[in-house]
């Protein structure tokens, strides 16, 4: 079982703008979702992770190892799957994975060879192994992504953003693998979608401003908000007068039809009582620090 610990962890940068403030994490083995708005410090906090930036003060601990203070065995450690990555034009995935293998240190030959096949196979890829990766739909370059990630058998993997452009289909198919994955070692999703931690993730953090609002298992967040969310159809055009007497968790429209979600310990006159979902924990969340 892997364990990453994040004690008191801060950034500043040389701006005085203060990007992570006393973030505490514990992580083990499966998924972890690290939820927030654009801007929140979730990048700031996996190149920190990553040893990519050293922080002002705190401790990051792999495996009881001082990551802040040894960032490379860190990094020998983990994979990094970005948003955006770029890629070679015109060399195939199979060679690509062998240059890249040769750069993350797998020397012996034939276990290269063996590694780069099976992780093919293992993101299904293998039947266009031969094929220039910049070709790729959007999908098949995210697995692509993946496969790189596992070169050298990383303990934990962290990826940003991964399913940010992908249809439906390709979407899922890339969060099943990266559920499978996880059974094996830590995986940190990096995201804003609140459904694809609520799909996959068995615990989660949510942060704003560099500041951790809360953090648990879904399921129990979600659990938090029984009886206290409350829904109502209205007008369209009303709804900046209703955020003024009501904080509003959720909007939606369905069949040009705007509904809302509130939160109230009480329910509100001629509102209907609401399933609570992770969205309204997200929402929520973020209204109390605003």
């Amino acid at each position: 079982m892997n364990r990453l610990d994040i004690d008191q962890l801060s950034v500043t940068y040389q701006n005085g703008v203060k990007a992570l403030q006393h973030i505490s994490l514990d992580i083990s083995n499966g998924m972890f979702g690290l939820l927030g708005p654009n801007g929140a410090g979730k990048s700031t906090l996996m190149k920190t992770i990553m040893g990519l930036q050293r922080p002002r003060q705190g401790t990051i601990t792999f495996n009881g190892e001082d990551a802040v203070e040894n960032p490379a065995f860190l990094r020998r450690q983990t994979g990094f799957l970005p948003q955006d990555f770029g890629v070679y034009p015109k060399v195939s995935a199979y060679d690509l994975l062998q240059h890249l293998a040769i750069l993350k240190g797998v020397n012996n030959a034939r276990q290269r060879k063996t590694q780069i096949l099976d992780l093919l196979a293992k993101v299904n890829l293998y039947d266009v192994r031969h094929k220039a990766v910049h070709t790729f739909s959007g999908g098949m370059k995210q697995r692509f992504g993946v496969a790189q990630t596992l070169l050298g058998h990383p303990q934990m993997i962290i990826v940003d953003e991964p399913t940010a452009g992908l249809d439906p289909e390709e979407r899922n198919r890339f969060n099943i693998l990266l559920n499978d994955i996880s059974e094996e070692m830590i995986v940190i999703l990096s995201t804003h979608l609140v459904e694809d931690v609520r799909n996959l993730c068995s615990r989660m953090a949510i942060i704003r401003q560099g500041t951790l609002l809360a953090t648990g298992a879904p399921e129990d967040m979600i659990t938090g908000l029984q009886g206290k969310v409350w829904t109502k159809v209205i007008p369209a055009a009303m709804l900046s007068a209703y955020r003024e007497h009501y904080p509003i968790i959720g909007q939606q429209l369905i069949s040009r039809e705007m509904h809302i979600s509130v939160y109230a310990d009480h329910q509100p006159a001629d509102f209907s009582a609401a399933v609570p979902t992770l969205e309204h924990v997200y929402f929520h969340t973020l209204c109390l620090s605003a």
